[in-house]
């Protein structure tokens, strides 16, 4: 009887050292802060066509450039004259004017706003061939404030477009000194729904990030983004 009575006592130990682990795992490795910056790369630099015309003289054809970009679907309603019905019963048309409704909106600041900063919301690249590598140096930096252990992580949200990945968009992320090779980023839509691990720390941190991107040899001509993505958790 004693030793069941300790088995029990034992068991029971055991189930409230579970119940009090895990909110405190949970409280250590919960997200703080999360903040987004725009990447835009413009692709320019397509190879042209060669299209002859007949030449007004000389019989010599004309050679025109044709460049060869992404078609941009337009999402614009079109609004057609024939869908509109009019009453002949009356003669007369009264234009009636709405007066401006007050619209009043209640903006709440971030309270964790000043734990994870960038000093850009978003970087453009000069234009970028396709089939070639641009780097810019510390295209922006992120800050991490915070006293207590924390990780950061990064990557992607999405690729730029079919046929141009979000992979081919590089980091190199250091705090006083550059790494000697870039690290492309994860993208979270297709690597399982995670992000990658940058640093981790006990004080005040600021990261310079280094961007690079190779734009593939079959990309068209156009304007492409994605958002680097980081992630604090603590």
């Amino acid at each position: 009887m004693k030793r069941l009575q300790l088995v029990m006592v034992a068991l029971g130990v055991a189930v409230l050292g579970l119940l009090f682990a895990e909110p405190v795992r949970a409280t250590i490795a919960s997200q703080q802060a999360q903040i987004a910056v725009t990447v835009v790369v413009p692709v320019s630099g397509t190879p042209v066509a060669y299209v002859p015309h007949a030449a007004p003289y000389g019989g010599q054809p004309v050679i025109a450039s044709i460049a060869l970009r992404r078609a941009t679907p337009s999402f614009g309603r079109v609004f057609r004259a024939e869908a509109l019905q009019f009453d002949s019963a009356d003669s007369d048309v009264v234009a009636q004017v709405q007066n401006p409704l007050l619209v009043q909106a209640e903006v709440t600041p971030n309270p964790k706003a000043t734990i994870l900063y960038s000093n850009n919301p978003g970087y453009t690249f000069p234009p970028v061939p396709p089939g070639s590598t641009t780097k810019e140096t510390c295209a922006f930096t992120v800050t991490v404030d915070m006293l207590t252990t924390w990780s950061l992580e990064q990557g992607v949200g999405a690729d730029f477009a079919s046929g141009f990945n979000g992979n081919d968009l590089a980091n190199n992320s250091y705090v006083s000194t550059p790494h000697p090779t870039s690290t492309p980023y994860v993208v979270y839509a297709d690597d399982g729904k995670q992000w990658s691990l940058l640093g981790t720390g006990s004080t005040k941190t600021v990261y310079c990030i280094d961007l690079t991107v190779t734009v593939p040899p079959g990309v068209l001509d156009g304007t492409y983004t994605t958002n680097v993505v980081y992630t604090l958790f603590n």
